[in-house]
């Protein structure tokens, strides 16, 4: 009586299981990265606010932008010998984009830093103490 062996096959033997595996590490690697920006997602925002608020109390007025409709026009046609007419309306295709002067309440604008700088310091700590708890975490 001879005996056969029967093999199966395994996932994790050839291309398949190669990819399968690189994958998995290629996610475990991207992790503390993902931690450690979304620590500091707040602050860079806040960082950003606070530029912002600063240039446009140093200018007197913020920068805005307006979307507007485009050129609108009418058009009359005059047709061939059977006598065709035609009117038509055109409002502008796409709309257009403007950027300009904003006029802003500088108290306003001068309260809104003063918290923003408030806040600053929570920020940049939480965010360094995220940022400590991935680097641990990684090991």
């Amino acid at each position: 009586m001879t005996q056969r062996s029967v093999s199966t096959p395994s996932i994790a033997a050839g291309p398949v299981g190669a990819l399968l595996t690189l994958l998995a590490l290629a996610g475990c690697a991207a992790q503390p990265a993902a931690c450690s920006s979304t620590a500091a997602r707040d602050l860079r925002t806040l960082d950003t606010l606070i530029a912002e608020s600063q240039q446009n109390l140093a200018r007197g007025y913020a920068i805005g932008s307006s979307t507007g409709r485009g050129n609108t026009s009418v058009n009359f046609c005059m047709g061939n010998s059977t006598g065709n007419v035609g009117l038509s309306f055109c409002s502008g295709g796409n709309p257009t984009r403007r950027t300009g002067p904003v006029a802003i309440d500088l108290d306003a604008e001068r309260a809104k830093l003063e918290s923003m700088l408030q806040q600053r310091p929570v920020l940049a700590s939480r965010a360094a103490a995220d940022a400590a708890a991935c680097t641990s975490a990684r090991g």
